[in-house]
């Protein structure tokens, strides 16, 4: 049995390991792309819906603000500063 490893042997496994490394690398940052991809589709979305509630509570209360304004009764200013029971 011979512990004699060839240079040529040596040389290709180091190729081996370096050319898996590079696709490691490749598939990583790939993955991380996709990732940042999908969660900026997602934060798009979180905001979509966000504008879409403050555009529904926006309108709810310039509703509840226009019915106050509607149901407040007409008492003149003198009446209502002055009220005096005779």
């Amino acid at each position: 049995m011979s512990n004699v490893v060839s240079r040529y042997d040596v040389s290709k496994l180091f190729d081996d390991m370096m050319l898996q490394m590079d696709v490691l690398e490749q598939t990583m940052s790939n993955s991380m792309k996709i990732e940042r991809e999908e969660m900026e589709e997602v934060m798009k979305d979180q905001i979509k819906r966000l504008h879409y509630t403050l555009d529904e509570v926006e309108k709810v209360m310039k509703e509840q603000k226009n019915h106050k304004m509607e149901t407040k009764p007409a008492i003149p200013f003198n009446q209502r500063a002055y009220s005096v029971s005779v």
